[in-house]
């Protein structure tokens, strides 16, 4: 789930909330100042970025390679952030985005698109920047190939590899938030005639939450679009895909191929409904790995639609928003019932500490829980393979099926776990990842071979990070159900 669009968004959506960090009396600058202040730092954090990255790909040209990989990676995703902070403080501090409807008027979907036009144009920026590091990566990887007989692809242009970056990392959240967005202004505008009307809020906060479900909902059909795939053709690949699938229970509408030039292995799942559910696979991973390396893939992604890993991701993230803003609002009234400073909650910048505070604890939660989801989708895919180490067990026999459960106690064997380890780590050898490399969302590819070499032998039935993830849905349904008999039965 990038994150990158979801903020971009979200500061639009603080600031009409009302969230704004100006003094009483606003900022005596002019339009054009506010402007400068949004394009100005996005072109020198992009400049900068440029001069660091050519510094880089002069160290790589030298033979540094794997410190000056590192390098070039905190280089672009410290600018990609910094370029973040800036959208946030030009809009809730400088008031960009009414500075921006005084010059053009509220237009639907226009005004926000102006807006967010410096972060997005700096974030694409970023990646213009890196593409000298990303062909070095990809000549070594080349020469790889070659020596493992695997597919050549001829290198993208630039223009081709910020596209498929911005696809990826930009538009595939973006384009839906951008129609919630322009549904939720099509509503107000709609109802605007009957605004002094009591049920006025309560109306269109439903109208605009039932839109935002709907596009939700239809979110795969806009992904398709967006990334351009095609569908998987027939033949062993596909069979034992849908084999794996059907294993589970686990209805897909189709699977996949992402064309990206053999530049990405990777594989996603898209729909929460059967009926309207893809599972994408990019082409460098269907020629990459072996056949069993593919089918524990896609036992992982099929991992994260049985333990139902993405809404209970959003459910925690929704408490952990109430939980910090129910803290911090407690704090806070301590010190201002206590007389330590009465008219503290008066205060603008209590405002932006509390939005600082709850942004920096939802990024701590977020990736702590993201990762113990992809550590319980990688037992998943080991726990399928040694249930039915090969196709030819035929996984979606009703018979095999139940003669699995009849072996309930069975154990984690070490060619499912070796299997899902090269799977690993040859994704990351590939994409020229150290192996001790750590992700925000996903953990280093050692700490998560590590923790697999711990599951050999043991109940496949038992395992602790089965029990640990039913305690983060536990914590997170208490923090929501307290929280929906306060709204419903508070004053």
């Amino acid at each position: 789930m990038p994150l990158y669009p979801i903020v971009l968004i979200a500061v639009l959506l603080a600031w009409d909330g009302g969230l704004r960090l100006a003094p009483d009396d606003g900022w005596s600058i002019g339009a054009w100042m506010v402007a400068a202040l949004a394009c100005g730092p996005v072109l020198v954090l992009v400049g900068l970025t440029q001069v660091g990255l050519l510094w880089c790909d002069r160290r790589l040209a030298r033979g540094d390679t794997p410190r000056a990989i590192l390098v070039a990676d905190r280089l672009a995703q410290g600018a990609r952030w910094l370029i973040l902070v800036n959208h946030a403080v030009v809009v809730l501090v400088f008031g960009w985005l009414g500075t921006v409807r005084d010059a053009m008027g509220d237009l639907i979907l226009l005004d926000e698109l102006v807006t967010i036009g410096p972060p997005l144009l700096g974030y694409l920026g970023t990646w213009w920047a890196y593409y000298p590091i990303e062909r070095r990566i990809r000549d070594a990887v080349l020469l790889r190939r070659l020596d493992l007989g695997q597919p050549v692809y001829p290198a993208p242009s630039r223009g081709r590899y910020v596209l498929m970056q911005a696809r990826l990392h930009l538009l595939l959240l973006l384009v839906p938030l951008m129609v919630i967005l322009t549904l939720s202004e099509i509503i107000n505008l709609s109802l605007a005639p009957w605004s002094d009307r009591e049920w006025f809020v309560a109306v269109a906060d439903l109208s605009t939450l039932a839109a935002g479900l709907t596009v939700f909902v239809f979110a795969p059909l806009m992904a398709r679009w967006v990334l351009g795939v095609v569908p998987m053709p027939d033949g062993p690949i596909h069979d034992d895909l849908l084999t794996v699938c059907r294993a589970h229970k686990v209805k897909v509408r189709r699977l996949l191929v992402w064309k990206t030039d053999g530049s990405m292995l990777n594989a996603a799942v898209m729909g929460v409904f059967g009926w309207l559910r893809y599972v994408l696979l990019t082409d460098a991973l269907l020629e990459t790995l072996a056949r069993r390396q593919v089918r524990a893939v896609m036992a992982h992604e099929i991992g994260h639609i049985r333990r139902h890993h993405m809404p209970w991701l959003l459910a925690t993230l929704f408490a952990t928003i109430l939980a910090t803003s129910l803290i911090f609002s407690f704090v806070l009234f301590l010190f201002v019932s206590s007389d330590v400073d009465p008219a503290l909650d008066d205060q603008p910048w209590v405002d932006f500490l509390g939005t600082a505070v709850a942004v920096l604890v939802l990024f701590m939660v977020f990736g702590w829980v993201s990762r113990r989801f992809e550590r319980q989708a990688d037992t998943f895919a080991v726990q399928h393979l040694s249930r039915w180490p090969s196709p030819s067990e035929n996984e979606s026999d009703p018979q095999a099926q139940s003669r699995t459960s009849e072996r309930a106690g069975e154990t984690i064997t070490v060619e499912s776990v070796q299997t899902m380890q090269q799977a690993l780590h040859l994704i990351a050898r590939l994409h020229a990842v150290a192996p001790t490399r750590h992700s925000w969302r996903h953990g280093s590819i050692a700490w998560r071979s590590a923790y697999l070499a711990s599951l050999i032998g043991r109940d496949a039935s038992t395992l602790p990070i089965d029990r640990q993830v039913r305690w983060i849905k536990l914590a997170a349904a208490i923090v929501l159900g307290l929280a929906g008999a306060y709204l419903f039965l508070g004053p």
